[in-house]
C-alpha cells in the first residue's frame, strides 16, 4: 500500500518507529499487512460489539477477522498493483489525483475483500448479501473510514519525505560549499610548498655565485628544466604518477648537481602504477626532506631509493635514504618543516582516513616513508 514508485517499498506501518526495524521485503509488507488487518477487525468489532450477547462475541470476532483480513490483503495487492502499472504517474502526481487514488483504492479494496471474506466464511451466503442495502451502507462507511486513515498515513509521509528531500539539498549545497573550501586550502598548501623549495634552491645558487660561478650558471639552468617539468603539471588536480616521478627525476638531477657523488638514487615503478592519478607535489616534500635532513649532513652521502606498487586497495609508495635520519615524534607524525608539514595535511585533507602516512627507522639508518593512496575514488579527493 504505497503512494507512489518512489516509496514503492513503504508500508504505512513505517509511520511508527518500532515498525522501521525489519528490513523491507515482501514477507515484512504481508506480516504488516496482516497487523493492519488485525486494526481492521479491531474496528469493525468495536462497531457493533457492544450490542451482541456475550455467546455471540468470539463468533463475531472471528467472522470480522477473515474479512477485515480479506480487506487488508485486498487493499495490498490493488497497491502494489497499481504501483506496478502507474509507476511513472504516480512519480508525478500530487494534490487531488492523489488523494483520488488512495480513495479509490480501498474503497474497491473493501468491496472485493468483502466478498472474498464471506466467500471464505460461508460461499452460501453471497448471494444474500450482494444487494443488501445494509451492506452497501457498510461498504461507504468503512470505506470512507478506512480512505481516511490511509490518506492520513500518507500525508504523514509525503511530508517526512519532503522534509528529508531538503535536508538531502541542504547536505548537497554544505557538501559543495566543503569541497570549494578544501579546494583553496589545498591550493594555499601547495602554494606554500612551492616557495619553500625554490628558496632553497635560490639560496645555494646564490652562495655560489662567487666560489663556483659556473656550477651556480648549471644550477639555475637546471632549476629551469625543473620549473619547466613541474609548473604546467602543478596547476592539476590529478595527474599521472609517471608526471610526478619526471618531476622528482628533474628535482634530483638538480640536487645531484650540488652533492656531486654524494647522492645516489634509484627510482622502480611497477608498470600498472604509471598512469595512476596523483595529485601534484605530493612526493616532492618526501625526497627533498630526505635529502636536507638525511643526506646533507650526511659526510658520505647516501642513496635515495623510490618505489612504487599496487597493494590491496591502496597504490603503495615508498621513498627511503640511507640518511642519518630526521627525527619523528612517537605518534608517528613527520618532522622536517614546512613541506612535510604540509604534505600531512594534505594527505588528511584529500583521503581522510583512508589515507596512510608511515615513517619508519631503518635498521641500516636513515627513514622510510611510506605513501599508501586509495585506488577507489575518495568524496573529498573528487571534489577538487
Amino acid at each position: 500500500m504505497k503512494p507512489s514508485s518512489t516509496v514503492a517499498s513503504d508500508h504505512p506501518l513505517e509511520l511508527i518507529p518500532f515498525f522501521r526495524r525489519w528490513q523491507r521485503g515482501l514477507l515484512r509488507d504481508l506480516i504488516y499487512t496482516l497487523v493492519l488487518g488485525m486494526g481492521f477487525c479491531l474496528l469493525f468489532f468495536g462497531l457493533y460489539a457492544y450490542n451482541l450477547p456475550r455467546h455471540r462475541l468470539l463468533p463475531q470476532l472471528w467472522n470480522d477477522f477473515v474479512i477485515a483480513t480479506a480487506i487488508a490483503y485486498s487493499i495490498h495487492g490493488l497497491y502494489a498493483l497499481g504501483n506496478m502499472v502507474l509507476a511513472p504517474w504516480l512519480n508525478t502526481m500530487r494534490g487531488w489525483p492523489r488523494a483520488a487514488y488512495h480513495v479509490a483504492l480501498p474503497t474497491v479494496g473493501v468491496f472485493s475483500g468483502y466478498f472474498i471474506g464471506i466467500l471464505l466464511l460461508n460461499p452460501a451466503a453471497l448471494r444474500h448479501v450482494i444487494f443488501t442495502p445494509g451492506i452497501i451502507l457498510s461498504f461507504a462507511i468503512v470505506s470512507v473510514l478506512i480512505s481516511v486513515v490511509l490518506l492520513f498515513l500518507y500525508w504523514m509521509r509525503e511530508r517526512e519525505l519532503l522534509a528529508r528531500e531538503h535536508l538531502a539539498a541542504e547536505q548537497r549545497r554544505t557538501l559543495e560549499a566543503n569541497g570549494r573550501a578544501l579546494e583553496a586550502q589545498l591550493r594555499m598548501l601547495q602554494a606554500q610548498i612551492e616557495p619553500h623549495f625554490l628558496y632553497n634552491t635560490l639560496a645555494n645558487a646564490v652562495g655560489l655565485i662567487q666560489p663556483a660561478p659556473e656550477r651556480a650558471r648549471l644550477l639555475l639552468e637546471r632549476l629551469i628544466d625543473y620549473l619547466r617539468v613541474t609548473l604546467a603539471a602543478s596547476r592539476d588536480s590529478n595527474a599521472p604518477l609517471q608526471r610526478e616521478i619526471d618531476a622528482i627525476t628533474a628535482y634530483l638531477e638538480l640536487m645531484k648537481l650540488r652533492m656531486g657523488e654524494r647522492l645516489r638514487y634509484r627510482i622502480a615503478l611497477m608498470d600498472e602504477v604509471t598512469s595512476l592519478p596523483l595529485p601534484p607535489m605530493l612526493l616532492q616534500p618526501i625526497v627533498e626532506n630526505a635529502i636536507s635532513h638525511g643526506l646533507e649532513p650526511k659526510i658520505d652521502g647516501g642513496e635515495i631509493v623510490l618505489t612504487a606498487n599496487i597493494e590491496p586497495g591502496y597504490l603503495h609508495i615508498l621513498i627511503s635514504d640511507t640518511g642519518v635520519g630526521f627525527r619523528a615524534s612517537i605518534s608517528g607524525k613527520l618532522g622536517g618543516g614546512v613541506g612535510l608539514s604540509n604534505l600531512r595535511e594534505r594527505m588528511l585533507a584529500l583521503y581522510g582516513k583512508d589515507g596512510k602516512l608511515n615513517i619508519t627507522t631503518n635498521a641500516a639508518g636513515g627513514v622510510s616513508v611510506s605513501l599508501f593512496i586509495p585506488l577507489y575514488p575518495h568524496p573529498l579527493a573528487e571534489s577538487v
